[in-house]
């Protein structure tokens, strides 16, 4: 491509992005069903608007007293219409989600959609209350938006009251979600572009490659030193053919680096969303185990026993489902020190085998001599754990599950193999993505933690798996002492 071309490109690409919308690089059936769902859990309302205001998805669990009587007067929607419009604006100006107090005194958050510097949304919600409502407040409010002072007062007592510690936890969180949604979408639609833009090259080299030879063979017998002619199309059509494979490396690498940048943020997102929702979530769990054990105790509550034994068991499972949810914050700190990651898989095989006995599968060990590596030793125990469990729980009775450890040119690794029923092909490519189970019972984190924890030590996961055959996951490490 020409200086001229290259210029109009750029420029094309710029206008796309000063008049981007919203509803281009989000899906929004995915934000109106995890905002619903947010929004019930969280006991807060949420909506989505674009720069003008203008909805994007449909109201979440809007309350009575706003939906049946503030916005049931011109007046009032109004007034919601202007105090929407301030907290977008000033969260815009700021740059993050903030909290603030409606025109009818309830507390409200307005979190900031942008891209690449550009607002082009905002997460609008709250409609909850930090203090018990003052009945004087509310009956000045309906008489000056003109609604029943009866009927607003009556409304006023459903609203939620919760600390304003939680508003700015669920105003952050649908912040991390939307504002990753559409960088994501964005970087892969721009990705697909230069991808489009390499395949038309391909095109145009390949066109001018034909043309070559075809003018190579118009070459007259007569003319001057016609095997010098041939000699130099020859080169001409080699230094093309070239061009042509390093222009499909570029693509293919091209095609690699969009599918990485989708998993990295989809890792990003929920460990920004971890770090935002997992201790607010685990707080009323410990609350209710708590109750549930003191109830536990008493007589009266003696023939609930087995009720109360499966309340306390799913909660243990919701906060092992949180705690592998906090793993992948972000701003866990390694405690990285020298160490033989022989020594660590020797520890821990006590628990390999206890697993692999349960399912009649047997654990082999085949460690050869390493390099000691800069580890952090609970975090890689969990990295080996998860694997070797995957591994076992998809072999069948009677299979092998083997850990291996090599030197091979300047790398360690570890090789965990099975020959269980292996991974569909269909999905293979999805493995590590959060949430992404191929067990009944899994939570779909173990695989991403595992990634995650790879990346934090600067190490390659790589996995390869026939069907009824078996998978073999290699982690290669960079970082030998």
């Amino acid at each position: 491509m020409d200086q001229e071309n290259q210029v109009k490109a750029t420029a094309k690409t710029d206008l796309k992005l000063n008049n981007i919308r919203l509803a281009d690089v989000i899906d929004t059936k995915f934000l109106q069903h995890f905002q619903d769902d947010f929004a019930k859990g969280m006991g807060v309302a949420s909506i989505t608007v674009d720069l003008e205001g203008k909805p994007v998805t449909k109201p979440s669990n809007y309350t009575r007293f706003c939906m049946d009587y503030t916005h049931s007067t011109e007046c009032g929607d109004k007034r919601c219409a202007e105090s929407h419009m301030r907290g977008g604006e000033k969260a815009a100006r700021l740059g993050k989600p903030i909290v603030y107090e409606c025109h009818a005194g309830l507390i409200d958050f307005a979190a900031p959609i942008i891209l690449e510097g550009q607002h082009i949304g905002t997460i609008l919600g709250g409609q909850i209350l930090t203090n018990i409502p003052n009945e004087g407040k509310w009956r000045k409010i309906a008489k000056e938006i003109g609604v029943n002072e009866a009927g607003y007062l009556e409304a006023i007592k459903e609203i939620r009251q919760l600390s304003k510690e939680r508003v700015e936890a669920a105003a952050n969180v649908l912040y991390i979600v939307a504002n990753n949604m559409s960088k994501t979408k964005y970087h892969q639609q721009k990705l697909t572009e230069k991808s489009n833009l390499l395949s038309n090259s391909l095109d145009k080299i390949s066109l001018a490659m034909q043309e070559v030879a075809a003018s190579s063979k118009r070459v007259s017998a007569e003319q001057i030193n016609p095997d010098k002619v041939l000699s130099t199309v020859d080169a001409i059509t080699n230094k093309m053919n070239e061009v042509i494979n390093s222009t499909k490396e570029i693509a293919a690498m091209l095609a690699m680096q969009k599918s990485e940048m989708a998993r990295l943020d989809r890792l990003n997102l929920v460990g920004e969303m971890a770090a935002s929702l997992g201790h607010e979530v685990r707080n009323p769990l410990t609350t209710v185990r708590g109750f549930l054990q003191l109830f536990y105790k008493k007589d009266e509550f003696k023939k609930y026993t087995s009720s109360l034994d499966i309340m306390i068991e799913e909660l243990d499972r919701a906060n092992e489902i949180i705690t592998e949810f906090l793993s992948l914050a972000k701003d866990r700190k390694l405690d990285l020190k020298t160490l033989d990651l022989n020594l660590i898989i020797k520890k821990i095989v006590p628990l390999f085998q206890a697993a692999g006995i349960l399912k009649s599968v047997q654990i082999k060990l085949e460690l050869e001599t390493i390099h000691l590596l800069l580890l952090d030793e609970k975090e890689i125990r969990q990295l080996i754990l998860n694997l070797v469990i995957n591994a076992i729980e998809a072999t069948s009775k009677d299979g092998i599950v083997t850990i291996k450890t090599l030197q091979e040119d300047g790398r360690t690794s570890l090789i965990i193999s099975d020959n269980g029923c292996g991974i569909s092909p269909a999905i293979i490519n999805k493995l590590g993505t959060p949430f992404l189970s191929t067990k009944a019972q899994g939570t779909g984190l173990g695989l991403a933690i595992c990634y995650n924890i790879a990346d934090r030590h600067s190490a390659t996961i790589t996995i390869t798996s026939n069907e009824g055959i078996g998978t073999t996951v290699a982690v290669a490490f960079n970082n030998s002492i």
